[in-house]
Parts: structure tokens; sequence; C-alpha cells
């Protein structure tokens, strides 16, 4: 049973380097007493998005390199095989990643389980107690919004984990994890405040409640609810577009005015940085003498999407040249790879501290034009809404002559040109229909078929719970 890690892992505490208390003393009956224990508890909640199994090194994987943005790199190698295999539409439920997905937003479900169960007994402030309890069910709603839209119908466990009896749970159908995913995050929405201060700067908000909402009713075609949670947003009053495109990125301007919702990170070789410029970095280009992985390299087909004003491309790639500094080996034919999340100052194996952008503002606004278009075509403040992206990125207004089929594919371009490797591009082809026709013209070579449009639930999952059914034709 110790395979099924999904269900059965419990973790009672977040790291700390200077807690000289053994972790295995912790039990669920003698460590929550206080504020600070409720605290280090949904600490570990948040913990598990940050893991290696999650937006260190595997969700990228699903959300970008299995689309049209994106080939596999490692210096063009098939080195590792699951990335490979995720590229070229060629993985099976056996596949490495989406048991590591499946681990890491269980293990987080459980953990926020757990405190629901057990922080409602904690004598603390009574204020403090209703935000963690928020922030639990809102990171709930964003383990499940993760494994539904992956996976599809997922086992629907809402109870905390304490003994192994009883783990062989059947799936949920999507409806209910959807409806328990706007339980969740509506209840979130109501407790939660608009912001923080000092070091709880980064946790779930009011705002990322609500924007996180118009993302469910966005998936769910739900047009007119997707377009009231995206308008409140706008209407809190305290998000906002930086003026240049680049300044969103930047690490100064971390958990600034355009971010939402980001996966933390604080650099210097302590295990809390990101990876991602490592990852993503080409492996003939160092930063203070740490070279990248090559991984994730952009493709040409998302590269010549970019028009050569719109600002926004070189922030997102950088296109290396034989004659550059560093310069492209003659080897690798289309050498551009992701720039956006470069941090100079990064060391210990290229750890950096840039935060990973769930949701942006920008996104909040494209979610808002695509759902007032889909409601009827010419609104006046969808227009405004793409078009102060528009703006920013040295474009033109859109013609206010689009139909609506043309103002669709208008914000889905704009989506992916805005958001390209912020881990939409995947959800965006699947919820609109539009992945098989997206990576054949990207690569003929590759076959995606409809069973595609959800990914495999993991074998090793079936293999310890005989009452989990795999997706269509797997």
């Amino acid at each position: 049973m110790k395979k099924y890690l999904s269900i059965i892992l419990i973790t009672l505490c977040s790291c700390n380097l200077l807690d000289q208390t053994s972790e295995s003393s912790f039990t669920p009956d003698n460590f929550y007493k206080n504020a600070d224990d409720a605290k280090a508890a949904v600490n570990s909640v948040y913990d598990a998005m940050k893991g290696a199994n999650m937006y260190d090194q595997v969700m990228w994987v699903l959300q970008d390199q299995a689309t049209d943005d994106a080939e596999w790199g490692g210096g063009r190698s098939t080195a590792n095989q699951a990335k490979n295999d995720l590229d070229k539409y060629t993985f099976t439920p056996a596949t490495s990643t989406f048991q590591s997905v499946w681990s890491a937003a269980y293990q987080g479900i459980n953990r926020a389980n757990t405190v629901l169960a057990r922080v409602p007994a904690v004598p603390m402030d009574t204020a403090l107690k209703s935000r963690l309890l928020a922030e639990a069910k809102f990171m709930r709603g964003f383990y499940y919004f993760t494994l539904v839209r992956l996976f599809g119908g997922v086992p629907l466990i809402l109870q905390e984990t304490t003994s192994l009896n009883d783990l062989a749970v059947a799936r949920a159908t999507a409806d209910e994890v959807y409806t328990q995913i706007i339980a969740d995050f509506s209840a979130a929405e109501i407790v939660l405040p608009l912001t923080y201060t000092g070091a709880d700067a980064g946790r779930a908000t009011r705002g990322a409640a609500k924007a996180f909402l118009a993302k469910v009713y966005l998936t769910r075609a739900d047009w007119p609810a997707a377009a009231v949670k995206s308008k409140e947003v706008m209407d809190l009053g305290f998000y906002g577009l930086w003026d240049n495109f680049a300044d969103a990125f930047a690490l100064p301007n971390k958990n600034g005015k355009e971010a939402v919702f980001e996966v933390q990170a604080v650099g210097g070789g302590l295990g809390e940085g990101s990876y991602m410029q490592g990852y993503m970095r080409p492996n003939f280009d160092r930063v203070n003498g740490i070279a990248g992985f090559g991984d994730d390299p952009v493709t040409a087909n998302l590269y010549n999407t970019y028009r050569a004003q719109d600002k926004r491309r070189d922030v997102t790639i950088k296109l290396y040249t034989p004659t550059g500094t560093p310069p492209a080996p003659a080897s690798v034919t289309f050498p551009a790879y992701v720039h956006k999340y470069l941090d100079p100052s990064a060391t210990a194996n290229g750890e950096g501290s840039n935060n990973f952008p769930i949701i942006r503002y920008a996104d909040v606004l494209l979610m808002y034009a695509e759902a007032l278009n889909e409601q009827a075509a010419g609104n006046v403040n969808a227009y405004d809404a793409v078009n102060s992206i528009r703006k920013r990125a040295g474009l033109e207004d859109f013609p206010v002559t689009l139909s609506q089929d043309q103002f669709r594919d208008s914000v889905l371009l704009e989506r992916r040109l805005e958001l390209a490797f912020e881990g939409h591009r995947w959800y965006d082809l699947v919820r609109t229909k539009r992945l098989i026709s997206a990576m054949q013209a990207q690569n003929s070579s590759i076959t995606v078929a409809e069973r595609n449009y959800l990914y495999p639930i993991p074998q090793t999952e079936r293999d310890v719970n005989k009452n989990l059914t795999q997706n269509p034709l797997y």
C-alpha cells in the first residue's frame, strides 16, 4: 500500500531548518495545539504545490510540453523518456509524470482535509482561524481543479485519512468534482482578505478565489458566471497591468499588482527556489557558471506567430544565433528558449527567486473578454479588456468588425501569446476542442486522438485500487 501515496501521505507541519524536533514525534493528536501549529499545517498544504512533483519540475511538462508551444529539449535528445513521450504523444498510463502529479495533488488534498478536521478545535484567534480554514479550502479546490482538468473524474476525498483501511475509493464524476471545487472556492472568497503583508505575501486571497471561480466557469462554458466572476476581480480595484510586459516577471514585482496567484520561490540554495529557468534555459547558456538543461525549447510555430513589433516576444523567448553570446551550436536547428523566468543572480544549480504565475491579471481580462463574446458579439467591454493587453504589447486594437467566431479565435491567439509558458495552453486547447488540430499543425508525424483530451489515470494507482476505472481508449 506504500505506492498509494495519493491518499495516505499525511504531513503535519511545514519544514523549518532551524527546528530541531524530530518530525517523527508529531501526530495529529499532539501537534494541533496553538495558532503556530495551525499556520504551519496550512503552510504544508501550499508546500505540496511547490514540491518537485508539481510546479518545480512536473506541471509545466503536462501544461506546455504537450502543446504546440514546446518541443522536447535536453539538447533535443530523448534522454528523459517521460518528457519525450509527452511531447510526442506516445505516453501510456505507466508514464511516470502522471503518477507524480496525482500523488502530489492528493498529498495537498489530504493535508487540507487534515487542517479542516483539526484546526477548528485549536484555541486561537477566531479571525485567524477562519482565514486559515478558508486557505485550506482554497487549496483543496486548487488541487481538485488541477486533477479534474487533467484526468476527468477522480476520487473525491473530503475527510482526513487516518488509516490504511477503505482506501479503494472509486472515481467521482467530473460534475461531482466540479461541484466541490466551486463550493471550496466560493467558501474561500467570502473569508479571504484582499491582500497580505510581510511574510504572508503570496497566500490565497479573495481575488485569487474569484479568479479561479472565473476559470472554473470558463472551463465549464458557463459564460455568464465566468464574466461575472472576472468582473468581480476587476472591480476589486486592487489589480492592474504593469506598463511594460517585462515588469510582470521582474523579481522586484513578485506578488505585485498583476499577480493574482503565484507559486512562491526564494533562491539561495535552500531548496525553496524555482528551477524553471534552469530547466528552460539551454544547456549552452550559463548564468553564474551554471548551464541550463535545455528542456521545453520553443517551437518555431510559436515564435513565428508573434509579430515582429510584439513586445512580448523577446521578453518571453530568447532566440540564440551562431554569432550571438553565447553562440548557438549548429546542431540545434531552431535555438529558441523560454526567457521570461531568467534570474540573473541565480546560483546553486540554477535555483532562482522567480515566482511562477498561476493566474495573472492579464488572464482575468482575457477570460472576461472571452466570456462576454460568447454571450453576444460586439461587446464593447470585451474589446476594451483585450485591447488594454494589446496596447501594452505594442499592437493595434482589435477591429470592431470582428464576428463572434473571429473574436473567439483572436482571443485564443491572444492567450497563447500573452500567457505562453505560464501553464495555460494545454487547458485552452482542450476546453476549446482544438488540441488535435493544433498538434497536427505543429507536427504532422504526431498522432493525437480524441482520447488525449484527458490524460490516463496512472497505472500505479489502478494497481493498488481496483475501483479506479481508466479513461476511454487507454
